[in-house]
Protein backbone atom coordinates (compact mmCIF):
# COMPACT_ATOMS: atom_id res chain seq x y z
CA UNK A 1 0.00 0.00 0.00
CA UNK A 2 2.98 2.11 0.74
CA UNK A 3 4.30 1.36 -2.48
CA UNK A 4 1.68 2.75 -4.25
CA UNK A 5 1.29 6.00 -2.55
CA UNK A 6 5.04 6.33 -3.42
CA UNK A 7 4.14 6.31 -7.42
CA UNK A 8 2.57 8.71 -8.77
CA UNK A 9 0.37 8.63 -11.92
CA UNK A 10 -2.34 10.09 -13.58
CA UNK A 11 -4.55 7.09 -12.41
CA UNK A 12 -4.00 8.35 -8.84
CA UNK A 13 -3.97 11.95 -9.95
CA UNK A 14 -7.75 11.51 -11.86
CA UNK A 15 -8.81 9.58 -8.74
CA UNK A 16 -7.89 12.78 -6.13
CA UNK A 17 -9.80 14.65 -8.62
CA UNK A 18 -13.44 16.29 -7.79
CA UNK A 19 -16.14 14.41 -10.08
CA UNK A 20 -16.87 18.06 -11.42
CA UNK A 21 -15.08 21.58 -11.73
CA UNK A 22 -17.24 24.60 -12.41
CA UNK A 23 -14.05 26.71 -14.12
CA UNK A 24 -16.47 29.79 -14.91
CA UNK A 25 -18.64 31.87 -13.22
CA UNK A 26 -20.87 34.13 -14.59
CA UNK A 27 -22.53 36.92 -12.96
CA UNK A 28 -26.40 37.65 -13.14
CA UNK A 29 -25.42 40.90 -14.35
CA UNK A 30 -23.17 39.45 -17.31
CA UNK A 31 -25.05 38.75 -20.69
CA UNK A 32 -25.37 39.58 -24.63
CA UNK A 33 -27.34 42.74 -24.05
CA UNK A 34 -24.82 44.86 -25.23
CA UNK A 35 -23.42 42.52 -27.84
CA UNK A 36 -26.39 42.57 -30.77
CA UNK A 37 -23.77 43.14 -33.22
CA UNK A 38 -21.80 40.10 -32.28
CA UNK A 39 -25.45 38.22 -32.65
CA UNK A 40 -26.07 39.88 -35.76
CA UNK A 41 -22.85 38.14 -36.92
CA UNK A 42 -23.88 35.23 -35.93
CA UNK A 43 -27.38 34.77 -37.75
CA UNK A 44 -25.84 36.67 -40.69
CA UNK A 45 -23.17 33.64 -41.24
CA UNK A 46 -25.92 31.42 -39.65
CA UNK A 47 -22.88 29.98 -37.27
CA UNK A 48 -22.26 29.98 -33.28
CA UNK A 49 -18.66 30.12 -34.08
CA UNK A 50 -18.23 33.77 -33.60
CA UNK A 51 -20.46 33.73 -29.98
CA UNK A 52 -18.33 30.73 -28.75
CA UNK A 53 -15.04 32.18 -29.66
CA UNK A 54 -15.97 35.98 -27.63
CA UNK A 55 -17.23 34.31 -25.10
CA UNK A 56 -13.73 32.13 -24.72
CA UNK A 57 -11.95 35.08 -24.86
CA UNK A 58 -14.41 36.73 -22.34
CA UNK A 59 -13.46 34.08 -19.55
CA UNK A 60 -10.17 32.36 -20.33
CA UNK A 61 -8.60 34.57 -17.50
CA UNK A 62 -10.69 33.50 -15.35
CA UNK A 63 -10.86 30.07 -16.39
CA UNK A 64 -7.08 29.75 -16.22
CA UNK A 65 -6.92 31.53 -12.55
CA UNK A 66 -9.60 28.41 -11.11
CA UNK A 67 -7.63 25.56 -13.21
CA UNK A 68 -4.34 26.89 -11.10
CA UNK A 69 -6.14 27.06 -8.15
CA UNK A 70 -7.42 23.11 -8.79
CA UNK A 71 -3.78 21.99 -9.64
CA UNK A 72 -2.48 23.98 -6.80
CA UNK A 73 -4.90 22.03 -4.23
CA UNK A 74 -4.26 18.63 -6.24
CA UNK A 75 -0.52 19.13 -5.65
CA UNK A 76 -1.30 20.18 -1.66
CA UNK A 77 -3.36 16.72 -1.45
CA UNK A 78 -0.68 14.31 -2.60
CA UNK A 79 2.01 16.23 -0.17
CA UNK A 80 0.04 16.71 2.64
CA UNK A 81 -2.30 13.22 2.74
CA UNK A 82 -0.34 10.72 0.75
CA UNK A 83 2.94 11.80 2.25
CA UNK A 84 4.50 12.44 -1.87
CA UNK A 85 7.69 14.60 -2.14
CA UNK A 86 7.38 18.22 -2.94
CA UNK A 87 10.14 18.21 -5.35
CA UNK A 88 8.63 14.60 -6.82
CA UNK A 89 5.16 16.21 -6.95
CA UNK A 90 6.33 19.08 -8.68
CA UNK A 91 7.90 17.69 -11.21
CA UNK A 92 5.15 15.42 -12.24
CA UNK A 93 2.75 18.13 -12.43
CA UNK A 94 5.33 19.73 -14.90
CA UNK A 95 5.92 16.94 -16.65
CA UNK A 96 2.45 16.33 -17.42
CA UNK A 97 1.07 19.61 -17.55
CA UNK A 98 -1.25 19.57 -20.72
CA UNK A 99 -2.49 15.69 -19.43
CA UNK A 100 -3.65 17.26 -16.16
CA UNK A 101 -5.63 20.51 -17.82
CA UNK A 102 -6.81 18.39 -20.23
CA UNK A 103 -8.62 16.00 -17.11
CA UNK A 104 -9.72 19.11 -15.11
CA UNK A 105 -11.73 20.70 -18.74
CA UNK A 106 -13.12 17.50 -19.05
CA UNK A 107 -14.66 17.65 -15.70
CA UNK A 108 -15.75 21.52 -16.24
CA UNK A 109 -19.60 21.65 -15.99
CA UNK A 110 -19.78 25.42 -16.23
CA UNK A 111 -21.73 26.65 -18.58
CA UNK A 112 -21.08 30.19 -19.54
CA UNK A 113 -22.93 30.58 -23.01
CA UNK A 114 -26.18 29.05 -21.56
CA UNK A 115 -25.46 31.54 -18.64
CA UNK A 116 -25.50 34.41 -20.39
CA UNK A 117 -27.80 33.25 -23.00
CA UNK A 118 -30.36 33.25 -19.95
CA UNK A 119 -29.37 36.41 -18.38
CA UNK A 120 -30.36 37.74 -22.02
CA UNK A 121 -33.01 40.50 -22.96
CA UNK A 122 -35.63 39.20 -25.96
CA UNK A 123 -34.53 41.01 -28.59
CA UNK A 124 -36.50 42.92 -30.87
CA UNK A 125 -35.87 42.12 -34.99
CA UNK A 126 -36.88 42.69 -38.39
CA UNK A 127 -37.45 40.52 -41.38
CA UNK A 128 -37.26 43.07 -43.95
CA UNK A 129 -38.74 41.70 -47.53
CA UNK A 130 -35.85 41.70 -50.40
CA UNK A 131 -37.11 42.36 -54.15
CA UNK A 132 -35.71 42.98 -58.01
CA UNK A 133 -37.14 45.62 -57.21
CA UNK A 134 -35.20 47.22 -55.00
CA UNK A 135 -37.06 49.49 -52.59
CA UNK A 136 -39.86 52.05 -52.48
CA UNK A 137 -39.55 55.45 -51.95
CA UNK A 138 -42.14 58.32 -50.27
CA UNK A 139 -45.65 58.35 -51.29
CA UNK A 140 -45.30 61.57 -53.07
CA UNK A 141 -42.14 60.95 -55.23
CA UNK A 142 -43.92 57.17 -56.53
CA UNK A 143 -46.94 59.06 -57.04
CA UNK A 144 -45.55 61.33 -59.60
CA UNK A 145 -45.59 58.62 -62.25
CA UNK A 146 -48.09 56.64 -60.85
CA UNK A 147 -48.55 53.56 -58.61
CA UNK A 148 -47.72 50.13 -60.73
CA UNK A 149 -48.37 47.22 -59.86
CA UNK A 150 -46.80 45.27 -62.49
CA UNK A 151 -42.66 45.62 -61.96
CA UNK A 152 -42.81 47.11 -59.47
CA UNK A 153 -41.14 47.53 -55.16
CA UNK A 154 -45.14 48.37 -54.67
CA UNK A 155 -46.59 45.06 -56.38
CA UNK A 156 -44.19 43.31 -54.62
CA UNK A 157 -45.71 44.63 -51.41
CA UNK A 158 -48.84 43.88 -52.76
CA UNK A 159 -48.21 39.83 -53.58
CA UNK A 160 -46.71 39.76 -50.50
CA UNK A 161 -49.51 41.27 -47.95
CA UNK A 162 -51.40 38.77 -50.06
CA UNK A 163 -53.77 41.90 -51.51
CA UNK A 164 -56.25 41.93 -54.16
CA UNK A 165 -54.89 44.22 -56.70
CA UNK A 166 -58.25 45.33 -58.00
CA UNK A 167 -58.68 46.65 -54.12
CA UNK A 168 -55.38 48.08 -53.69
CA UNK A 169 -56.52 50.41 -56.96
CA UNK A 170 -59.92 51.03 -55.96
CA UNK A 171 -58.43 52.83 -52.22
CA UNK A 172 -55.66 54.39 -54.22
CA UNK A 173 -57.35 56.23 -57.10
CA UNK A 174 -60.33 57.33 -54.38
CA UNK A 175 -58.20 58.66 -52.34
CA UNK A 176 -56.92 60.97 -55.41
CA UNK A 177 -53.80 59.04 -56.35
CA UNK A 178 -52.64 57.92 -59.75
CA UNK A 179 -52.14 54.94 -60.66
CA UNK A 180 -50.57 52.99 -63.93
CA UNK A 181 -51.19 49.76 -65.81
CA UNK A 182 -53.37 46.50 -64.75
CA UNK A 183 -54.59 45.96 -61.56
CA UNK A 184 -55.65 42.35 -61.81
CA UNK A 185 -58.70 41.38 -59.70
CA UNK A 186 -57.33 38.17 -58.10
CA UNK A 187 -60.36 36.94 -56.32
CA UNK A 188 -58.79 34.39 -54.83
CA UNK A 189 -57.17 36.71 -52.17
CA UNK A 190 -60.40 37.94 -50.56
CA UNK A 191 -60.57 37.28 -46.89
CA UNK A 192 -56.82 36.24 -47.13
CA UNK A 193 -55.25 39.48 -46.59
CA UNK A 194 -52.48 39.36 -44.29
CA UNK A 195 -53.63 43.65 -43.59
CA UNK A 196 -56.49 45.58 -43.90
CA UNK A 197 -56.78 47.55 -47.35
CA UNK A 198 -56.84 50.75 -45.20
CA UNK A 199 -54.13 50.40 -43.32
CA UNK A 200 -51.74 49.51 -46.51
CA UNK A 201 -52.82 52.98 -47.66
CA UNK A 202 -51.89 54.39 -44.78
CA UNK A 203 -48.61 53.35 -44.67
CA UNK A 204 -48.10 54.53 -47.86
CA UNK A 205 -49.42 57.71 -47.75
CA UNK A 206 -47.13 58.34 -44.26
CA UNK A 207 -43.66 57.12 -45.98
CA UNK A 208 -41.50 59.95 -45.40
CA UNK A 209 -38.14 58.98 -46.79
CA UNK A 210 -36.75 56.64 -49.57
CA UNK A 211 -34.95 53.06 -49.61
CA UNK A 212 -37.56 51.73 -47.61
CA UNK A 213 -38.42 47.56 -47.36
CA UNK A 214 -41.89 46.46 -46.50
CA UNK A 215 -40.66 45.45 -42.79
CA UNK A 216 -42.68 42.80 -40.54
CA UNK A 217 -41.25 43.32 -36.73
CA UNK A 218 -41.95 40.56 -33.72
CA UNK A 219 -39.76 39.60 -30.77
CA UNK A 220 -37.18 36.50 -30.25
CA UNK A 221 -35.71 34.75 -27.83
CA UNK A 222 -31.80 34.10 -28.02
CA UNK A 223 -32.11 30.64 -26.93
CA UNK A 224 -34.59 29.83 -29.80
CA UNK A 225 -32.08 31.41 -31.83
CA UNK A 226 -28.96 29.55 -30.58
CA UNK A 227 -30.67 25.77 -30.25
CA UNK A 228 -31.39 26.63 -33.97
CA UNK A 229 -27.58 27.55 -34.51
CA UNK A 230 -28.53 30.74 -35.61
CA UNK A 231 -29.58 28.63 -38.88
CA UNK A 232 -33.26 29.67 -39.30
CA UNK A 233 -35.14 28.31 -42.36
CA UNK A 234 -38.49 29.84 -41.43
CA UNK A 235 -40.07 32.22 -39.14
CA UNK A 236 -43.76 32.67 -38.33
CA UNK A 237 -45.08 36.49 -37.37
CA UNK A 238 -47.73 35.97 -35.24
CA UNK A 239 -51.11 37.59 -35.53
CA UNK A 240 -51.33 41.65 -33.87
CA UNK A 241 -47.66 42.02 -34.67
CA UNK A 242 -47.71 44.44 -37.50
CA UNK A 243 -45.06 45.47 -40.62
CA UNK A 244 -44.47 48.67 -42.19
CA UNK A 245 -41.97 50.45 -43.67
CA UNK A 246 -38.90 51.36 -42.88
CA UNK A 247 -35.42 52.70 -44.21
CA UNK A 248 -32.51 51.45 -42.07
CA UNK A 249 -30.08 53.66 -44.93
CA UNK A 250 -32.09 57.14 -44.08
CA UNK A 251 -33.25 56.42 -40.64
CA UNK A 252 -37.24 56.71 -41.74
CA UNK A 253 -39.95 55.23 -42.91
CA UNK A 254 -43.82 55.12 -42.18
CA UNK A 255 -45.99 54.22 -39.07
CA UNK A 256 -44.72 50.84 -39.23
CA UNK A 257 -48.74 49.96 -38.24
CA UNK A 258 -50.18 47.65 -40.59
CA UNK A 259 -51.68 45.04 -38.26
CA UNK A 260 -51.44 41.43 -39.03
CA UNK A 261 -54.82 39.79 -39.53
CA UNK A 262 -53.24 36.33 -39.29
CA UNK A 263 -50.27 34.52 -38.46
CA UNK A 264 -47.80 34.76 -41.20
CA UNK A 265 -44.92 32.17 -42.47
CA UNK A 266 -42.09 33.47 -43.96
CA UNK A 267 -39.40 31.36 -45.38
CA UNK A 268 -35.85 32.99 -44.99
CA UNK A 269 -33.69 30.55 -46.46
CA UNK A 270 -33.91 30.38 -50.19
CA UNK A 271 -35.27 33.29 -52.55
CA UNK A 272 -38.74 32.57 -54.44
CA UNK A 273 -38.20 31.51 -57.80
CA UNK A 274 -40.63 35.24 -59.13
CA UNK A 275 -37.52 37.64 -57.35
CA UNK A 276 -38.51 37.53 -53.14
CA UNK A 277 -36.58 37.32 -50.72
CA UNK A 278 -36.69 37.77 -47.14
CA UNK A 279 -33.53 38.87 -44.32
CA UNK A 280 -34.12 39.00 -40.86
CA UNK A 281 -32.26 41.20 -38.73
CA UNK A 282 -31.77 42.19 -35.09
CA UNK A 283 -32.75 45.71 -34.43
CA UNK A 284 -29.72 47.17 -33.21
CA UNK A 285 -27.51 49.51 -35.26
CA UNK A 286 -24.30 47.79 -36.32
CA UNK A 287 -22.53 50.97 -38.04
CA UNK A 288 -22.67 54.63 -38.17
CA UNK A 289 -25.14 54.02 -41.27
CA UNK A 290 -27.53 51.66 -40.06
CA UNK A 291 -30.58 52.79 -38.44
CA UNK A 292 -32.73 50.85 -35.82
CA UNK A 293 -36.69 50.99 -35.50
CA UNK A 294 -36.11 51.48 -31.59
CA UNK A 295 -33.66 54.19 -32.08
CA UNK A 296 -35.30 56.60 -34.97
CA UNK A 297 -39.04 55.69 -33.27
CA UNK A 298 -37.69 55.93 -29.53
CA UNK A 299 -39.56 53.10 -29.22
CA UNK A 300 -39.68 50.53 -26.00
CA UNK A 301 -39.56 46.52 -26.77
CA UNK A 302 -43.01 46.54 -26.34
CA UNK A 303 -43.45 48.72 -29.35
CA UNK A 304 -42.16 44.99 -31.64
CA UNK A 305 -45.00 42.85 -30.38
CA UNK A 306 -45.29 39.58 -29.48
CA UNK A 307 -42.42 36.70 -30.06
CA UNK A 308 -41.76 35.38 -33.28
CA UNK A 309 -41.42 31.86 -33.60
CA UNK A 310 -38.75 29.76 -35.18
CA UNK A 311 -38.40 26.80 -37.48
CA UNK A 312 -34.51 26.14 -38.04
CA UNK A 313 -33.12 24.85 -41.10
CA UNK A 314 -32.59 20.87 -40.67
Amino acid sequence: MNEEKQKLSMEFIESIMDENYPLVWVDYRESFDENRDLLQECLKKQSCEELWSKVEDWYNDAEEQVTQEIIKGLKSHCINFHDFDEDEVEAFFEEHDDEIRDEIRERDDSTPVNDLIKNTKDIPVRVEMLSNYDCINTCWLESQGGFRCRESYFGDMIDTLDLNPAKVKKIFVEKGYTVYGRFPNIKSRDGKEQVSYEDFCQEMENSCCGANLLTYIGIVNLKDLYDAAFKVREVTIPKGNTCGLFSTMYGGGSLIDMELKQDVRIRLDKARKDGYGFRPHLDNECSKYDCSIKHVYGVRDVFFGKHISIVPTN
